[in-house]
């Protein structure tokens, strides 16, 4: 045995298991706590991390229903574009239509009275030519006695018309 008490190898093994023992019993408390400390960081962080994650999708739903909420508006918007531009279609047309029958009427008017302005005209020319016509006869075939009568005559229609 005193072989192996004069044995370098032995007294180092034996030195570095005491060493061993020693670190483990002091080191053991301080490793733990590091090493508690540390898991505790990183379940702190997962559980940020899981908070963050239900924010997102939090927004990402909101955003969604927000997207959705949009779409429909401008579906609806379209929509109610499209109604009033056939509205307005409509109502011009109806607004073409009724111009175009007071124009028509307006001519149709106006063709009357052109007409009748015409027909007037032709009526008073008729008249002075006949007028003319019959000056013309009456100079060349009534002598003065005969006008002298025709004349009389003619004063005594129109006084009796007159009273």
């Amino acid at each position: 045995m005193n072989i192996l008490l004069e044995d370098a190898t032995i007294w180092v093994l034996a030195s570095f298991v005491i060493f061993v023992a020693i670190a483990f019993i002091k080191g053991r408390k301080t490793i733990t706590e590091m090493l508690d400390s540390k898991i505790a960081s990183i379940r702190n962080e997962i559980a940020n991390a899981e908070i963050l994650r239900t924010d997102a999708q939090k927004l990402l739903h909101e955003y969604e229903a927000r997207q959705k909420a949009a779409h429909m508006e401008a579906e609806r918007l379209l929509s109610d574009a499209k109604k009033q531009a056939a509205e307005l279609h409509v109502k011009a047309e109806r607004e073409l239509q009724e111009t175009m029958q007071r124009r028509e009427a307006m001519m149709k008017d106006r063709i009357a009275r052109m007409e009748e302005q015409a027909m007037s005209d032709i009526r008073k020319y008729a008249a002075d030519l006949a007028i003319s016509a019959t000056t013309e006869i009456i100079t060349q075939k009534l002598d003065q006695s005969s006008a002298q009568k025709l004349s009389d005559e003619s004063i005594r229609k129109v006084a009796g018309k007159l009273n």
